[in-house]
């Protein structure tokens, strides 16, 4: 079969072939299919040989046949075309290569000179048409090989044009030999492949390291580069390899992404792991399932959503349930506690900022959170501590759909479906203008409100049942249970830190527990510690009475920034030291 890839190359051969020895030729592949003829077989090219001649034995038996006396001669029997013979003088070559028979060169006298004359030059005829043979052969191995390496090469650049890095190759002179699309699309090049090859790298890439890398032969691995292009810049994170051949490099193939990439494929990859989804919610209570059937309904529905509910409820939890339900769950999930982070902080954070932005800041910028959850789902959690600063900063980009970073005067587009949650009363802080009240109406477009653990006693059991596999996997221990005793009394517990503080009691008595099962005596200390059960120490009526003052300070002065500056100026105390004393109240 694999003469036929040079059929234009034999035929060429074969009419070399007849014009030197003076006869005619004909050429046949390993189904006897003619390849290549000159004189009557030049009208045959195509058609199939005889059965039984010399040409079907000199390919199963892999040597030349020479038939002088045709029609005459014992190898001539069994041919089904010996009754129309006309030859008088014939010789059948095998081809090979790769010690593999790949066909049959033919030579023929249909008179008797050209008898004599193949006759009397017989030997010298052997050793030409073992030339041709080995010339024939050669060609199909070069067009094979070739035919491999353009496979090769194809499969390459189809593995280089779907992975998720732009690559570049070019010369030692820096001139681009391949490109993907990932590339150009990186770099922000409007241009198609085949319009960018040939040209210098700095046409499309001023930046001088890749030249200099080529220059000092010296490859370059992680070099983070700004690309400042059609009003927008982003940092590229680069590798340089330099190919040598002979001790001289000959080429380089650069490969880079976007730094911005990189942190969202960490933040998929992070999601990925944790593997939130509406199955691993918990839960059996009317009051349970019917919140977590609402959340499935609207988790499909590209809304913004506004979850309430106590501290410990799992709010985050049905956050992140909504998202991997959603449209967006191949995107990423990135969440912000708006109560953990100082406001200063917090609005870098949300936004990002662009180099030296202000003192400390990285050279190179930074991101914010709201840019890396672009196309997936951002968590606001602990809503209701945001500065009024913020919030009005916040509801710009809910209307616009667009940021700008600290510093910066360029505006970025951002597709994000904002979920946000609070354990506190939006509406009480709205009539206390602590809170906006036209934010607040774009973030409670569907309201989720989460039941305490106290409204769903009757999943006590069922989350325990999950906790003690939990911990009993963690802490390598096989405990069966709670006691009856300790079951009743966490039955009839009040759970101020609800599912949180459950799971802390089950870690608690997994922990200490001695036997196979745990006892009230186990986790009653636990309780009582979180319950105080009215036997508060002087130390917890001092630090009760403290949060009072705060509290009625904060009231007065407000919740916000300036005001906490205020309360800390007028109790004497640390703005850091009036933050822990707030999370405590």
């Amino acid at each position: 079969m694999e003469i036929r890839r040079i059929q234009e190359v034999v035929q060429k051969i074969s009419e070399a072939i007849a014009a030197v020895l003076n006869c005619n030729v004909t050429i046949i592949d390993t189904q006897l299919i003619r390849v290549a003829g000159t004189g009557p077989y030049k009208s045959e090219i195509k058609n199939q040989a005889p059965k039984g001649s010399a040409f079907e034995k000199s390919l199963l038996k892999k040597e030349t046949i020479i038939i002088e006396k045709p029609r005459l001669e014992k190898m001539c029997q069994g041919c089904e075309n010996i009754s129309f013979c006309s030859e008088t003088f014939e010789i059948c070559a095998p081809i090979f290569w790769q010690n593999q028979v790949l066909g049959v060169i033919g030579i023929f006298a249909y008179n008797e000179t050209q008898r004599k004359h193949l006759i009397s030059i017989k030997d010298d005829v052997l050793v030409f048409l073992k030339k041709m043979s080995e010339l024939i052969g050669s060609k199909v191995g070069e067009q094979i090989l070739l035919e491999n390496i353009e496979a090769t090469n194809k499969e390459l650049m189809a593995v280089v044009q779907n992975v998720n890095n732009g690559v570049i190759n070019v010369n030692q002179f820096g001139k681009i030999q391949h490109i993907n699309e990932k590339a150009l699309k990186l770099l922000n090049i409007s241009k198609k492949v085949e319009e960018v090859v040939e040209k210098n790298i700095q046409d499309i890439w001023s930046d001088h390291f890749i030249i200099e890398a080529l220059s000092s032969q010296q490859d370059v691995v992680d070099y983070t580069s700004d690309l400042r292009r059609g009003g927008h810049k982003k940092s590229l994170l680069t590798t340089i390899r330099l190919i040598h051949m002979e001790e001289q490099v000959k080429s380089a193939v650069i490969t880079f992404t976007d730094m911005e990439n990189i942190q969202k494929s960490a933040f998929r990859h992070r999601e990925s792991q944790q593997n939130f989804t509406f199955d691993t919610l918990i839960g059996a209570s009317r009051s349970f399932v019917k919140v977590k059937e609402q959340a499935k309904k609207i988790a499909t529905i590209d809304s913004t959503v506004l979850i309430t509910g106590e501290s410990g409820t799992g709010k985050e939890l049905f956050a992140r349930a909504i998202h991997h339900a959603s449209q967006r769950q191949s995107q990423p999930f990135i969440s912000i506690n708006c109560s953990a982070i100082p406001e200063s902080l917090l609005e870098s954070e949300l936004f990002g900022y662009e180099g030296g932005a202000f003192t400390g800041a990285s050279q190179k910028g930074k991101p914010g959170k709201l840019e890396l959850a672009h196309k997936g789902t951002f968590f606001l959690d602990e809503i209701g501590d945001m500065s009024l600063f913020l919030q009005a900063k916040l509801l710009r980009v809910l209307q616009d759909r667009c940021i700008t970073r600290i510093g910066g005067i360029e505006t970025k587009s951002v597709d994000i479906r904002l979920v946000s949650a609070t354990n506190k009363n939006l509406e009480e802080l709205i009539e206390k203008r602590m809170f906006r009240e036209d934010l607040y109406y774009r973030l409670n477009v569907i309201p989720i409100k989460l039941p305490s653990l106290a409204q769903r006693k009757e999943d006590i059991a069922l989350l325990i049942s999950h906790f003690l596999h939990l911990y009993n996997a963690r802490f390598q221990k096989s405990i069966e249970g709670f006691t009856e005793e300790a079951m009743t009394y966490l039955e009839n517990y009040h759970w101020p830190g609800n599912v949180r503080e459950l799971e802390n009691i089950v870690e608690y008595g997994v922990s200490l527990a001695e036997g196979p099962v745990i006892l009230l005596d186990d986790i009653k200390e636990r309780c009582v510690v979180n319950h105080k059960e009215n036997n508060d120490t002087l130390k917890d009526l001092m630090q009760s009475y403290e949060g009072k003052i705060i509290k009625e300070q904060l009231d007065h002065y407000g919740w916000s920034e300036m005001g906490k500056a205020q309360v800390a100026k007028k109790l004497g105390i640390s703005r850091a030291t009036l933050y822990r004393k707030i999370s405590q109240i």
